[in-house]
């Protein structure tokens, strides 16, 4: 039943997939966080930094991102820095493209 056709011809499970994207990256502050981390990795430090918020919620956005794969967390003794994963931003868009858009990237 999940992967049903809508009228319009775009699988409901797929659009469950992209409402569930949408809604992670609706949020201002992980929005921000894809934003400045568009421009390379960046220690939390510096994400909290630019962010101007408590640690404590910069790091609540950042597990969000990380356990969406939309960011990596990679460990460098005790700091921990981001970067996009730039693979699943390029699926989130094609997803965008495909159901909302019609057709293939490019088309």
């Amino acid at each position: 039943m999940e992967d049903l056709q809508v009228g319009c011809g775009i699988k409901t499970k797929k659009l469950k997939e992209l409402a569930e994207y949408l809604k992670i990256i609706s949020d201002e502050n992980r929005l921000k966080i894809l934003c400045f981390l568009k421009h390379g990795e960046h220690c939390v430090c510096k994400i909290n930094e630019v962010l101007n918020l408590p640690q404590n919620l910069t790091s609540h956005h950042l597990k969000i991102l990380r356990e969406a794969d939309f960011v990596i967390a990679r460990r460098e003794g005790r700091w921990i820095h981001y970067r996009l994963n730039n693979k699943k931003i390029r699926y989130l868009m094609e997803l965008c493209q495909k159901n909302i858009l019609g057709g293939k990237s490019g088309d």
